[in-house]
């Protein structure tokens, strides 16, 4: 029986990096999605234009902070996974 392979961290640390930018487009995805729905089900219970942007009006910025700190600390551990090698 073989050995384990050892641990590589900046390989883990790049696939963490790529999990965290699909998670972040598949989250957008679907509050866009809902606002959508939303912002329709409502234009048809009022006469009158209702955009996406007034049904959630915070959602660009609720997004970038759920992810900016994720992205930041997956980035941090890259460069000082540089530093050790």
């Amino acid at each position: 029986m073989r050995a384990p392979r050892a641990f590589r961290s900046k390989l883990f640390l790049y696939r963490l990096l790529a999990v965290i930018f699909a998670f972040e487009a598949m989250i957008l995805l679907i509050s866009f999605d809902g606002c959508t729905k939303l912002a329709l089900s409502n234009l048809e219970k009022q006469m009158g234009a209702i955009s996406v942007a007034t049904v959630c009006p915070e959602l660009g910025k609720r997004a970038e902070g759920l992810f900016g700190v994720a992205i930041a600390t997956v980035l941090s551990l890259l460069v000082g996974s540089e530093k050790e090698n």
